[in-house]
């Protein structure tokens, strides 16, 4: 359908995706791309995924959309970044870098950003003001959205949302839920939930369950029990094993194992 250009790496086909916008009830169209030069491991000739329209994907760089995946409705994809599977862009996402968005995972929003080297995959979805960048990667049915930040090489396969800040190397579990504004990182790893003012850092290891929240500390190697409740003001720091709820400094010594 467009017209071919030695500046354009992809033209839109005839094949038609059509989809119906949730509020309007109105068709919309996306179109199938076909490469018109070799880059990156795109040959010309090959076919990608689906855009609405060129504004959609960057004729720079080496970004493609793969597979059946979908960008629209305002999306931009540059650089390098790569839309895999089928996976879905929109509501004015940018996804930049040498970022991967694969699977069945859907980015969304004006204020969301994926980018670095950062992946997001299987069933996620991100939006809201939303940051992902570096070498974090969202994966499993996790949801990440507010005004959430994850970057460094942390792991995410639970819930951030909200004001709160995932990175370093820190690891997020299925069902663990990070939100309001607190923060992980390090090599923080959070099987329970996070929250209010809290902190977590270090090597700590939050077990499933476990609750952290107001304006409490768990850095070190600190270990937090199945069910414990750490909130108030307490600092966890040493390289110790909490069985029971500590909301002070001055319950913890007579708290761990």
């Amino acid at each position: 359908m467009a017209t071919q250009n030695v500046s354009k790496k992809y033209e839109l086909t005839d094949e038609i995706k059509k989809v119906f916008d949730s509020e309007t009830r109105q068709p919309k169209h996306f179109y199938r791309i076909k490469a018109l030069r070799d880059f990156s491991d795109v040959k010309a000739g090959s076919l990608g995924g689906f855009i609405e329209n060129e504004n959609n994907l960057s004729h720079d760089g080496n970004c493609w959309v793969y597979d059946n995946a979908v960008v629209s409705y305002g999306a931009i994809v540059s650089e390098n970044a790569k839309i895999r599977n089928e996976a879905v862009i929109a509501g004015g996402a940018k996804v930049y870098g040498n970022a991967i968005v694969s699977d069945k995972a859907k980015v969304y929003g004006c204020d969301t950003y994926v980018y670095g080297n950062a992946m997001v995959c299987d069933n996620a979805s991100v939006s809201g003001t939303m940051w992902v960048r570096d070498k974090g990667v969202i994966y499993g049915k996790c949801v990440v959205n507010g005004n959430a930040k994850v970057y460094g090489n942390a792991k995410i396969c639970g819930q951030v949302y909200d004001n709160a800040v995932v990175y370093g190397n820190a690891f997020i579990c299925i069902d663990a839920k990070i939100y309001d504004n607190a923060k992980v990182l390090n090599s923080a790893h959070i099987g329970g939930f996070v929250y209010g003012n809290a902190k977590v850092s270090g090597s700590a290891y939050i077990y499933e369950g476990a609750h952290i929240f107001d304006n409490a500390r768990v850095y070190g190697k600190a270990v937090v029990y199945k069910d414990v409740k750490i909130y108030g003001n307490a600092a966890l720091k040493e390289k110790k094993t909490f069985r029971n709820d500590a909301c002070s400094n001055d319950a913890i010594s007579e708290k761990v194992a």
